[in-house]
């Protein structure tokens, strides 16, 4: 089954300088008493579930897809098959120089417009990776320079050079995955932090701040599971949600 979700359930703009994604202890617990600072009126509100509160909306962020034996780089990105889908048999017609009408199909338009964007984005990403890149080999140097350094103090040091790239741990994928063309949202927080909730040998997770049913625009599911179709309509019935068998081939071993 594949869920489709409208833009709204995703943040649209990082709020925090690019690293709205991130909820370090310290400042994911200033975050919060500013977000959820109670009222006069709400001063009775349960401390329990003052201290359990979802996670915020989150933007969704493209994976990236390095071969690490060359300079390859990938970003996630939809195929030309995706444009013909959306738009279908769509065509722009124009007059040619000799005054003759032609038609171009307008799904290859928006396909060479989106090229053009992904390899403008291809090229920021992988001039700010190279700069990365550059200082954090630069640290590592500074950092094996230094005489008499206390066991504590290095072990912090390597610590801090870890958690710089922690972000990009989520985000990186080999290049033999590139198929997937995925893109995630990331959350990064301690174990400590009580949003962490579990479900004992089964599930680790946080609560999303947006609701799922309300921000759902289609249903795809697959051959194999058109039993269920029922249960959705019924849980769907007061939306205008598309729930539609996948056209895709199927292969049930």
């Amino acid at each position: 089954m594949s869920l489709v979700f409208k833009k709204k359930f995703f943040q649209s703009e990082s709020t925090k300088d690019g690293l709205s994604f991130l909820a370090f202890q310290d400042e994911l617990q200033n975050f919060d008493e500013f977000y959820v600072k109670p009222s006069i009126e709400d001063s009775n509100l349960d401390q329990s579930f003052q201290a359990n509160k979802i996670a915020n909306k989150q933007p969704v962020m493209r994976c990236v897809y390095l071969d690490p034996t060359s300079d390859y780089i990938q970003l996630a990105q939809r195929n030309q098959l995706t444009f013909y889908r959306e738009f279908g048999d769509e065509k722009f017609t124009f007059e040619n120089r000799d005054g003759a009408r032609e038609d171009i199909i307008w799904a290859d338009i928006e396909w060479e417009k989106y090229k053009f964007e992904m390899n403008n984005k291809t090229k920021d990403f992988k001039k700010a990776f190279k700069e990365l890149k550059e200082i954090y080999i630069g640290l590592h140097r500074e950092k094996e320079s230094l005489n008499n350094i206390e066991p504590k103090t290095l072990s912090d040091t390597n610590d801090l050079l870890d958690e710089i790239l922690l972000p990009l741990k989520y985000l990186i994928k080999h290049s033999a995955f590139q198929e997937e063309q995925e893109c995630r949202m990331v959350y990064i927080t301690s174990l400590k932090e009580k949003k962490v909730q579990i479900e004992f040998g089964k599930f680790m997770y946080i609560e999303y701040d947006v609701d799922v049913k309300s921000n759902l625009d289609a249903i795809y599911i697959a051959p194999a599971a058109i039993q269920y179709q029922p249960y959705l309509a019924k849980l769907l019935c007061d939306t205008d949600v598309k729930i539609e068998l996948s056209n895709n081939p199927y292969r049930q071993t």
